[in-house]
């Protein structure tokens, strides 16, 4: 059976409807108000459809920043809002460092090396953190990563295998 979505009616190779859904489903689930955001995209509008109050999206290429300002930040002005940032070590960015947030969802940057370093960052911030493992590229990385990062934090685990393209998705913290 395949669901239909208000904000994504039509699956694109990028996302399919079981990552889409996913990440609606874990919204709505944990009735995530507040959310910290790395990679904006179609993720964006599944956080929104999960019913978000405010998502606070990070993103470091300028190209892509401008792409989602207008395509998402415009058209829900009152719920998202770009934020830009320098990739560095430690992280540092505006709006964000001091903030809290319910949940945070780790899909950027682009770079997979990046990622652990921007799982940290949302971590330090969030509640709950929720990690595509990208496994599509077949390299498990990821997965290896959040588990060993969650037993040293000694939070919990919960991994939900979605299928192609993210092949699964990996909660830090209670479900």
């Amino acid at each position: 059976m395949i669901r239909e979505f208000r904000l994504y009616p039509r699956e694109e190779h990028f996302c399919s409807f079981a990552d889409y859904g996913a990440i609606v489903d874990t919204v709505r689930r944990l009735d995530a108000r507040r959310v910290l955001e790395f990679g904006p995209g179609h993720s964006t509008l599944a956080i929104v459809e999960g019913g978000a109050h405010w998502v606070d999206c990070a993103e470091d290429d300028t190209v892509w920043l401008t792409v989602w300002q207008n395509r998402i930040e415009r058209r829900f002005p009152n719920v998202v809002r770009m934020r830009p940032y320098t990739w560095r070590e430690p992280l540092r960015i505006l709006g964000v460092d001091g903030e809290a947030y319910d949940l945070g969802i780790v899909d950027g940057p682009h770079q997979l090396i990046r990622r652990p370093t921007a799982i940290r960052y949302a971590m330090a911030r969030c509640r709950r953190v929720l990690v595509p493992l990208e496994e599509s590229e077949g390299t498990g990385v990821l997965r290896q990563f959040v588990e060993t990062l969650a037993a040293e934090a000694g939070r919990p685990l919960h991994i939900t295998e979605t299928g192609p393209l993210a092949g699964a998705y990996a909660l830090i913290g209670s479900t």
